[in-house]
């Protein structure tokens, strides 16, 4: 601890124990012992302000610096939601372009499966009708005797 920050809390410190023991001497105030602070803008202008003055125009201006601060940080929000936003709608639309290719290959699988199902069933009448064929040819038709070779054959 320094030097400067141990004398000022012992300022803030008997400040803080001396200004209740002000309130028990009848018709003294803070403010009469409290200098005035005579603030000047202009040569033309000059303004004397009291330390109640002085102290308000202080919390004004932090109260304005803190929403300054609030608006730059609620800016900076917006623009990273915004960024957010724009990259969700990006990847939705992305998602949709592949969502409807993806149904366009199923359906194309379909199809595809539907053919091959259509030829599948060619080829199976085709191959029955190809064994019916080969039945027929290899079972010629049965020659059979007639009676008059019968006939002639037991004489």
């Amino acid at each position: 601890m320094t030097l400067t920050n141990y004398s000022l809390e012992l300022f803030i410190g008997l400040l803080a124990f001396l200004l209740p023991l002000t309130l028990l001497w009848p018709g003294f105030s803070i403010w009469e012992v409290v200098p005035k602070v005579r603030v000047t803008r202009h040569p033309v202008l000059s303004q004397q302000l009291s330390w109640s003055q002085l102290c308000g125009a202080i919390v004004v201006a932090v109260t304005l610096l803190f929403c300054l601060f609030l608006e730059m940080r609620k800016r900076r929000l917006d623009d990273m939601v915004t960024d957010v936003l724009a990259i969700h709608e990006a990847t939705e639309c992305a998602l949709a372009v592949e969502r409807d290719r993806q149904a366009a290959a199923a359906r194309a699988c379909s199809q595809l499966l539907d053919l091959s199902t259509e030829h599948y069933e060619n080829l199976m009448l085709l191959g029955h009708e190809l064994r019916e064929r080969t039945r027929a040819k290899q079972h010629p038709p049965a020659i059979e005797p007639s009676d008059s070779l019968i006939e002639a054959g037991g004489k």
